[in-house]
């Protein structure tokens, strides 16, 4: 309060012990009156508590103005956000519209202020007001403060009268009632001297006031917890507002108590009539419930993060003792694949490997969704062939689906590139995915994929005649492991993550998905990505590729795998010798020089990591180490980064996968 407030401090302080001994509504009103009518003439006085739109009667010092609601309207509004409003005439507003029109007549100029509290906004309406002076007593801050409290008075006392009418029957509910007294109860009035030494602590609770035990006499600092004290640039910032006198709103700290205490002050500095600072006057509010929530949901968050992480943990280590034996699995059928087969040996191994490849699919899907939700999922951006993209989409695809059934076409427009810079492995799952749906859900008809440009982007459309989606289960398709038929007898493969990973995948990209769907006639998803068309320099430098034959060290203590990699290379051409672990890794070093060396991470008596440290570190050898794993996880491939590994190659290894990754040694 600044020193010209149309009441002092002293003044309030007088007003609040008379407030207290009031004994019912008459009492209070008349209180009301002595306060305000010298300041202010005034004729009646209505108390209003908002509740949405609407407002309800708290208390009226003339029944006249009773009515069950109160409309919300300009006058209102204009108070709740200046404090206050005039109204000239009450016959001409909208708020006094269900008045009776004798009340009406007799009502001239009413003066609105509005108080807050933390039980809601409150409304006062003084009517036929004295409007001289009116402007100073709706801004004063020492009448908003009383005005409060008349309100919690109001309250205390409908409380009270509620329990006094209670039956025995209801004796139950009292203890209840008292528990909601004592929470509306929770704001009391302080006052501080010059030194921040509290001199008043005024509560509405009047046995056992723990506040005034604690506060009277005392200093902030000598009655906060050790913990507190501990937080030394809080208690400096806070000091600096005393010392510049600043208010200050929702100041929180730790009471040292027999209980846990925390308390929230707003405090408002005081000056007297010379303007010398004085201290603060404030509402003090206990927030200890709320802090206990604030630690619990803390708790919560620490146990949601530590599960996370566990389940993180657990997924690396599935990756890895999964794709292992995967790797042999799909590596020795890609073998006979290529040997001399009898027609039955190659149907069964042809089903061998579409099965293993489902599998192989569903790993995959659920730790790309892990890697999505954890927010470690990288996209590349190099050159990238689009049709040629498609054309191997398709190729799988006809492969797979092959049907008579369905006539399948494509159309891509002469105005998309054949080179663009983006991440080829994502962009071909997006569409796999996207395609592959449109095949399972086609028995017959057609399907067909349009490519274009349009508003700077590259469009995918793919449209087919399939069963559709109903309007209801639109909501299902992009969210992750539901799908639109999840019981146990459903027809289709999957866990349900392809399109919601499809869909993270095109945001990452800051792309747009839709479908425009109806059941039993298609769909149709529309996909939108931002472009750059690839450099002819970036284009020439990834095709280059140097086809010589290498001499290859193979670190891999899984026997299946060092003979499917072995394979693999010769196949290529490459000539391969193989180590069991690291340690034999470092000798054959010792020994023979190589071009390249594969290294399995996970070996006996030395892992790849240490090999790899010692190649670089003690042999000081700079030749190409491409790490061979089974844990998918971005922090295990930065291990292998941080350690001199050039690249990683994560299992199950495939003959192409391979190839690829030699090309340019």
């Amino acid at each position: 309060m600044q020193h010209n407030d149309v009441i002092t401090v002293n003044d309030l302080q007088l007003y609040l012990a008379s407030l207290s001994q009031c004994k019912d509504e008459i009492d209070i009103f008349t209180s009301v009156h002595n306060v305000i009518n010298p300041l202010m003439k005034y004729q009646d006085c209505i108390i209003l508590q908002k509740e949405s739109t609407q407002y309800t009667v708290v208390a009226t010092s003339n029944h006249d103005f009773y009515i069950d609601k109160w409309p919300q309207c300009a006058l209102f509004s204009q108070a709740l956000k200046n404090g206050f409003s005039l109204c000239q005439n009450a016959t001409e507003e909208l708020e006094f519209t269900y008045l009776d029109e004798r009340v009406k007549r007799n009502t001239k100029a009413c003066l609105i202020i509005s108080v807050e509290l933390e039980v809601g906004h409150f409304l006062y309406i003084f009517t036929n007001v004295n409007t001289v002076g009116h402007d100073k007593v709706a801004q004063s801050a020492m009448i908003k403060i009383y005005l409060q409290q008349v309100v919690f008075a109001f309250f205390n006392f409908n409380r009270l009268d509620d329990q006094s009418n209670k039956s025995v029957l209801l004796l139950d509910n009292l203890t209840q009632l008292s528990i909601l007294f004592k929470e509306l109860a929770s704001e009391w009035f302080w006052r501080t001297d010059s030194e921040m030494t509290f001199v008043s602590v005024n509560n509405i609770e009047s046995e056992d006031n723990t506040y005034a035990q604690l506060f009277l006499n005392n200093k902030i600092a000598s009655i906060i917890t050790h913990k507190e004290q501990q937080n030394i640039d809080k208690w400096q910032r806070f000091s600096k507002m005393v010392e510049d006198c600043e208010d200050f709103n929702n100041f929180e700290f730790e009471v040292n108590a027999s209980q846990r205490l925390w308390v929230s002050l707003n405090g408002k500095s005081q000056f007297d009539e010379l303007g010398h600072f004085i201290g603060y006057l404030g509402i003090a509010k206990d927030i200890t419930l709320s802090k206990e929530r604030e630690v619990a949901l803390e708790s919560a968050r620490l146990k949601a993060e530590d599960a996370s992480k566990t389940k993180s943990k657990f997924l690396t280590v599935m990756s890895h003792e999964i794709r292992t034996p995967m790797n042999a699995i799909m590596g020795v059928i890609e073998l006979l694949l290529d040997t001399k087969l009898t027609v039955e040996q190659r149907q069964w191994l042809d089903y061998a490997n579409s099965s293993a490849d489902i599998l192989y699919g569903l790993i995959t899907d659920v730790l790309d969704f892990s890697k999505i939700e954890s927010g470690t999922i990288l996209l590349v951006n190099k050159p990238l062939n689009v049709k040629l993209l498609i054309e191997n989409i398709v190729g799988q695809l006809h492969i797979i689906e092959d049907s008579d059934d369905i006539i399948f076409s494509i159309s891509i427009d002469d105005q998309v590139p054949t080179f663009i810079m983006g991440d080829e492995f994502r962009l071909g799952q997006i569409l796999f995915n996207i395609i592959g749906n449109a095949f399972k859900y086609t028995r017959s008809g057609s399907i067909s994929l349009r490519v274009y440009i349009e508003n700077a982007q590259l469009n995918f459309e793919v449209k087919d005649s399939g069963v559709g989606i109903a309007q209801k289960d639109l909501a299902l398709i992009f969210q992750p492991f539901r799908q639109v038929n999840d019981g146990i007898n459903r027809k289709d493969e999957g866990v349900g993550l392809g399109l919601s990973i499809s869909k993270n995948l095109i945001e990452l990209m800051d792309g747009t998905i839709d479908v425009q769907t109806q059941l039993g006639l298609g769909s149709t998803f529309s996909i939108a990505i931002p472009f750059d068309t690839a450099l002819e320099s970036e284009v020439e430098n990834v095709s280059s590729q140097n086809c010589s034959t290498l001499s290859v060290l193979v670190a891999e203590d899984n026997r299946t795998n060092q003979l499917l990699i072995k394979a693999f290379l010769e196949k290529l051409n490459h000539k391969v010798t193989i180590a069991n672990d690291g340690a034999e890794a470092i000798e054959f070093m010792k020994l023979k020089n190589f071009d390249l060396i594969l290294m399995d991470i996970m070996m006996p008596t030395m892992d790849g990591l240490t090999a790899t440290q010692f190649i670089r570190n003690e042999l000081l050898s700079d030749i190409p180490i491409f790490a061979l794993t089974a844990n998918a996880a971005t922090d295990d491939k930065a291990s292998c980064f941080k350690v001199g590994m050039n690249k990683v190659l994560t299992k199950p290894i495939k003959f192409e996968t391979l190839k690829a990754s030699l090309s340019g040694l």
